[in-house]
């Protein structure tokens, strides 16, 4: 940021001096122009351009501002700094923190009560690895606090509808929507589904355009994982670029989509002959909804929790629910895709 104000200042007074200057003002409003971003139904401008995301087509409001600052280890907490979420009581209110990381990496994340701000700074992390943590929990904690319907699901799109896939971390939410995409569903969203609530129905907002898959599913489903970069250098689940032209497989969809179907992953099970459905009737779809919701780490105020409760009490009983019960086997994915597709 330092350096677009320094450019800035430069070109400034190049342009008292030098008329012919003028040509590179429009220059200058680049530089210092913060960047916009479609994601989950809203637009978040950011201080520093952002890969992974979807730029916005046209400008327009923003509904999140991020404010990026990247430190170095002279100027950070050198010991150890693995924190987690917090809250911090300030004179506007409680701000929702996230403290990661250790000796050589760190992050460190404040996000204003009402949402619509967030602050990161970092510490030797490429800023693809904080665009990858700011689209997943920090986004979801800044959205529910917005009060949006979050949980945490790979959603695909059917037949102009969109069927959410839910489910606890590891549960195979990406792997079971991967499987589905490689016959030509195309993605709707990965990790999160962000609800727009209609009344009598609900929507589905697109994400980004990317999968997060483990290197078995990637192997399973893709082919080689080497040529795909790693959501995070420490761990083996990699980013499985979505095309955007809608006609090819590994397609994405980039537009709202009304929800027809819940489908809740839980544990593998070793003795399943099959994969199967069982519907989930109302009263126990709601648990599961309460149960899934993204990220679980955040606690509601009283009010803000009773208003959630509700909406998602309304989301059983007006979108079918159902199990999916299947056995711990990726070569049973073509026929796990079949029960989620017979029962649309």
């Amino acid at each position: 940021m330092c350096k677009v104000i320094i450019v800035g200042a430069f070109i400034g007074v190049l342009t008292q001096q030098v008329p012919e200057f003028e040509i590179l003002l429009p220059l200058m409003q680049l530089l210092t122009k913060t960047s916009q971003y479609q994601i989950y139904g809203i637009t978040l401008s950011s201080n520093q351009p952002l890969p992974i995301l979807t730029p916005a087509s046209t400008t327009t409001t923003t509904d999140i501002k991020v404010h990026l600052t990247e430190g170095n280890l002279s100027n950070s907490d050198k010991r150890v700094h693995t924190k987690g979420w917090y809250q911090k009581p300030k004179v506007d209110g409680i701000y929702y923190c996230l403290s990661l990381g250790g000796i050589k990496e760190k992050l460190d994340v404040e996000i204003a009560p009402d949402g619509k701000q967030i602050w990161i700074n970092w510490v030797n992390l490429p800023i693809a690895e904080v665009t990858a943590m700011l689209i997943g929990c920090i986004i979801g904690t800044a959205l529910r606090l917005q009060g949006k319907i979050c949980l945490h699901s790979s959603v695909i799109k059917v037949d102009n509808c969109a069927i959410a896939i839910i489910g606890a971390k590891g549960a195979g939410k990406s792997t079971t929507a991967a499987a589905l995409a490689k016959q030509g569903y195309p993605i709707l969203a990965d990790d999160i589904a962000v609800l727009t609530d209609c009344g009598d129905s609900f929507l589905v907002q697109p994400g980004y355009p990317r999968l997060r898959l483990w290197k078995s599913a990637v192997n399973q489903l893709y082919g080689d994982e080497k040529e795909l970069s790693r959501v995070f250098s420490q761990t083996d689940k990699h980013f499985l670029e979505l095309n955007q032209d809608k006609v090819s497989a590994w397609g994405f969809h980039n537009q709202p989509l009304p929800l027809a179907a819940i489908y809740v992953l839980g544990e593998r099970q070793q003795s399943a002959s099959a994969p199967s459905i069982e519907t989930i009737i109302p009263q126990m779809g709601v648990m599961q909804l309460i149960t899934h919701r993204y990220p679980q780490s955040l606690q509601l105020e009283r009010d803000m929790f009773l208003r959630e409760l509700a909406i998602l009490g309304r989301l059983a009983e007006i979108v079918p629910m159902r199990h999916l019960h299947r056995g711990d086997n990726l070569a049973e994915l073509g026929k796990i895709c079949d029960v989620i597709l017979e029962g649309e």
